[in-house]
C-alpha cells in the first residue's frame, strides 16, 4: 500500500476511533484504535487515547500498558504523562502517580488535568494542604474545570475547613449539577454542618439519578432518623439492604430504626446475620449498636476492632509519629477531656461535678469541645468549670491532635468512644503520650490508640480482662461520676396530672425505647397480669415508638391502657416525677444508665438484670455503690421474681426507698468529692505505669 494511502486510512480510522469515544462507544473506540495501530503501531494518538479508553471504562492495568507505550514514541507529551499519573492512581500507586504527574507538570506548567490530579493524589497521601494547592492551580487555568473543583472541596474538608468545602461543593455543583456523587457529598457536608433537611434534600437528589445505589439509601436513613423519622429511616435501610446486604454495618443501622420504633418484625434473623457476621469478621454493625443485642463479650470486642481497623488514617506521606517528652517537669499533670457533649447532654450532666472537684494543686483539665457549640446553662457551667475550654469543632483529626500535644496535655479523655459525634481519629493522631477511654461508650474501644479503660470491679471484673484491648484501671467503687449538685423540683406534680392511677403500682422505666428487648417487656406484661391494677410507665421518646409498644401488650393480652407515655421534661421536673413511680425496672441487655442514676438520686429503686457485658452491668454496679445490692438479680426469672415480690410486699419496698433516702448524700455513687479523688488516683496511676506505651 502506497504511504500516502495508507497514512489518509490511519488519519480517517483515528477520526472515526476519536469520534466514536467522545460518544461514549469505549467498545467501538477501542476496536477502532486497534484498527490504527494495526496499520502504524507507533501512532502516538491512537497509543495514548487506547489507554484513555481504557482506564475510563475501569480497566487502569491495560491503560498503563498502554500509556507506557504511547511515553516510549513520544517521552516529552504531557498529556501522556498526565493519564498514566491518572492510571497509577487508580491502581493504588499514589506516590508513582505523583512522579508522573509531575513530570506531566513540568512539560506543560498550564495542564489543568494534571494539576487537579496531582491534588487527586496528595489527597491519597494524605497531604491536603499540598492537594489545595494543587487544585487552586488547576483552577486558575480553567476556573470551570468541574474535578479540579471537586478535588479543592476534598482538600478543604480533609484540612477541617468545612465551611468553606461547603461552598466549594456548591461550587462544583454550579458545574457539575447532576454529579450524584458530587450531590451525595454535598450531603454529607450539610449535615455536618447541622443543615439535616437541606442534606437531605441532597442525597434524595442523588437518589434521583442512582436509584440503586444502596449506600445513597443508608445515607438517607441516617438522615431520617436524625429527622426523628425513624419509620422511613427503616424503611430507607430495609431498601438498602435489600439493594446490597453486604454494605458495611448495614444490618446494624436496620436494626437500630426498628428498635427506636418498637419494631420487632425480622429481629431474630437480624440478631443472626450481625452474629454471625461478627463470627466471620465482617463489619455488620457499629459498635454503639451491639451494645442493644445478646452478644458475648468475645463478639463485641471483635465488633470495635473491625471499626477500629476501619478508622485507622495514614500519617501524611513521609511524616514521623509524634514526639513526647520521656519525663514531666514538675509541674501539675495535665488532663484534656474530649467530647462532642458539653452541653445540656447526660455525659456532661454526670461529669460537671467531677471536674469542678479536680484538685487545681496537682491536676490542670482542659476541655476540648468536638461538637458545634449549644449555649445554654451546662455549656456555661463547664466552661466556668475547667481550667481551658478549646473549640476543636472546625479542626480536622490530625490538627485537633496537634493542638492537643501543644496544651502539652499527659493523659487524653475520650469521653464519646462511638457515641455520636466522637473523633477517633484524633486519637489515632496520638493527642497524648497516654489516652484513655472512659464513661460514654460502654466497653472495649477495640483500637491500639487507647491504652487504658476507666471501669470498675462490677462493669469489668478481672476475669474479662481478655475481652478488652485496653488496660483496664479499676476505680474502687464505681466507674460512673454523679452531680451532687443535681437539683431536684421542689413541686412534685400529682399522679393524675400525669395520667397515672391515684392506687395503683407504678412500674417505671424512663430508658429509650431502642434499650427495650422482646424478651423484656414480655416480663413487664407478666407482671401487669400478676399485679392488679398496676401500670407500666414508660417515656414517650416517639409516638411510632409509643403506638408499637401499645400493640405488643396488646397482643400480648394486656389492656394498651395500663401502658402510660410520660412525655420529655426539663432535668429538675423530670427527676421530680420519679417520687410518682414505685419501682424502676431495668432493661437488658443495655441496661439503664444515667436514667438509673436519676433514677436512685430522686429516691426510687431499680430492679436490674446484670448481664455478662459492661452495658449489661452498669445498674449493677450503680446499686453496689448506692448500697442496694439486693436489687440485682442474674437471670430473668430471678427478675421476674424479684419484681413480683417487690411489688407484692409494700412494707419490704418502703424500706428500700428509705435507706436509699438515707444513704443517698453519703454512698459512693452520690459523693462527687470521693469519686475524684478515686479517679485523680486512676490517673496519677496511668501517669506513672511503665506499661503504657505509644503506638505508631
Amino acid at each position: 500500500m502506497a504511504q500516502s494511502v495508507q497514512d489518509a486510512l490511519v488519519l480517517s480510522l483515528l477520526r472515526l476511533a476519536v469520534a466514536l469515544h467522545r460518544a461514549g462507544k469505549a467498545d467501538d473506540a477501542i476496536s477502532a484504535y486497534a484498527k490504527v495501530l494495526a496499520l502504524d503501531p507507533r501512532c502516538f494518538d491512537a497509543l495514548h487515547l487506547l489507554g484513555v479508553a481504557h482506564l475510563q471504562r475501569g480497566d487502569p492495568a491495560t491503560a498503563l500498558r498502554w500509556l507506557d507505550l504511547a511515553i516510549e514514541v513520544s517521552g516529552s507529551s504531557a498529556v501522556a504523562h498526565a493519564s498514566r499519573g491518572a492510571a497509577l492512581r487508580e491502581l493504588g500507586r499514589s506516590a508513582d502517580a505523583l512522579n508522573a504527574l509531575d513530570l506531566a507538570i513540568a512539560l506543560d506548567p498550564r495542564h489543568a488535568g494534571a494539576w487537579s490530579n496531582r491534588a487527586a493524589a496528595l489527597l491519597d497521601l494524605a497531604q491536603p494542604a499540598g492537594a489545595l494547592e494543587a487544585a487552586n492551580r488547576a483552577l486558575a487555568i480553567d476556573p470551570d474545570h468541574g474535578v479540579s473543583l471537586y478535588n479543592r472541596m476534598s482538600a478543604l474538608e480533609a484540612l477541617g475547613r468545612s465551611r468553606e468545602a461547603l461552598v466549594g461543593c456548591e461550587q462544583a455543583l454550579r458545574v457539575l449539577p447532576n454529579n450524584a456523587e458530587l450531590l451525595a457529598r454535598y450531603s454529607t457536608l450539610l449535615r455536618d454542618a447541622g443543615n439535616t433537611s437541606e442534606a437531605l434534600c441532597a442525597c434524595e437528589r442523588a437518589l434521583e439519578l442512582r436509584p440503586d445505589d444502596a449506600a445513597l439509601h443508608a445515607n438517607r436513613g441516617h438522615l431520617l432518623s436524625e429527622l426523628g423519622q425513624h419509620a422511613a429511616a427503616a424503611a430507607s435501610y430495609r431498601r438498602a439492604h435489600e439493594i446490597d446486604p453486604t454494605l458495611p454495618y448495614l444490618p446494624g443501622w436496620r436494626m437500630h430504626a426498628q428498635l427506636r420504633i418498637a419494631d420487632w418484625r425480622g429481629l431474630g434473623e437480624l440478631r443472626e446475620e450481625i452474629s454471625s457476621g461478627l463470627d466471620a469478621g465482617r463489619r455488620v454493625c457499629e459498635p454503639f449498636v451491639s451494645l442493644l443485642l445478646p452478644l458475648n463479650r468475645r463478639q463485641l470486642r471483635r465488633c470495635a476492632e473491625l471499626h477500629a481497623g476501619s478508622l485507622e488514617s495514614p500519617r501524611p506521606h513521609g511524616s514521623e509519629p509524634p514526639v513526647f517528652p520521656g519525663t514531666r517537669a514538675e509541674r501539675r499533670l495535665r488532663i484534656g477531656y474530649f467530647s462532642a457533649d458539653f452541653h445540656d447532654h447526660p455525659t456532661a450532666q454526670l461529669l460537671a461535678g467531677a471536674i469542678e472537684h479536680h484538685d487545681r494543686d496537682r491536676f490542670e483539665v482542659t476541655a476540648f469541645a468536638l461538637g458545634a457549640p449549644m449555649e445554654d446553662p451546662m455549656h456555661a457551667r463547664l466552661r466556668a468549670g475547667f481550667d481551658h475550654f478549646v473549640d476543636l469543632h472546625d479542626c480536622n483529626d490530625a490538627k485537633a491532635a496537634e493542638i492537643s500535644r501543644q496544651f502539652g496535655i499527659d493523659i487524653a479523655v475520650d469521653l464519646g468512644g462511638y457515641t455520636r459525634g466522637s473523633r477517633s481519629g484524633i486519637f489515632i493522631q496520638r493527642a497524648a503520650p497516654m489516652q484513655v477511654a472512659w464513661l460514654g461508650f460502654p466497653g472495649t474501644t477495640g483500637s491500639p490508640a487507647f491504652d487504658y479503660l476507666i471501669a470498675d470491679e462490677v462493669v469489668s471484673p478481672a476475669e474479662h480482662a481478655a475481652d478488652y484491648s485496653e488496660d483496664v484501671i479499676r476505680l474502687p467503687h464505681c466507674y460512673q461520676p454523679n452531680d451532687s449538685r443535681r437539683q431536684i423540683s421542689d413541686k412534685t406534680p400529682t399522679r393524675a396530672a400525669l395520667g397515672l392511677p391515684r392506687d395503683a403500682f407504678v412500674f417505671c422505666c424512663f430508658n429509650n425505647p431502642a434499650k427495650i428487648s422482646p424478651e423484656v417487656f414480655e416480663i413487664w406484661m407478666r407482671l401487669l397480669e400478676r399485679v392488679q391494677g398496676s401500670v407500666l410507665w414508660l417515656l414517650d421518646e416517639n409516638p411510632v415508638a409509643s403506638q408499637q409498644l401499645a400493640l405488643h401488650a396488646q397482643d400480648l393480652g394486656v389492656d394498651p391502657k395500663r401502658l402510660i407515655f410520660a412525655s420529655r421534661e426539663a432535668t429538675p421536673e423530670h427527676l421530680a416525677r420519679h417520687r410518682l413511680a414505685d419501682l424502676f425496672l431495668d432493661t437488658w441487655p443495655y441496661n439503664a444508665h444515667t436514667t438509673a442514676s436519676d433514677a436512685l438520686w430522686a429516691g426510687l429503686p431499680v430492679l436490674t438484670l446484670q448481664g455478662d457485658t459492661f452495658g449489661s452491668r452498669v445498674a449493677a454496679s450503680l446499686l453496689q455503690a448506692a448500697g442496694l445490692p439486693e436489687l440485682i438479680t442474674s437471670s430473668f426469672s430471678a427478675y421476674e421474681s424479684m419484681a413480683t415480690q417487690l411489688a407484692t410486699d409494700r412494707v419490704r419496698l418502703r424500706e428500700l426507698r428509705r435507706r436509699l433516702h438515707a444513704q443517698r448524700m453519703v454512698c459512693p455513687l452520690f459523693d462527687t468529692t470521693r469519686f475524684t479523688r478515686d479517679l485523680e488516683h486512676a490517673y496519677l496511676t496511668i501517669w506513672q505505669r511503665p506499661s503504657g506505651t505509644l503506638h505508631d
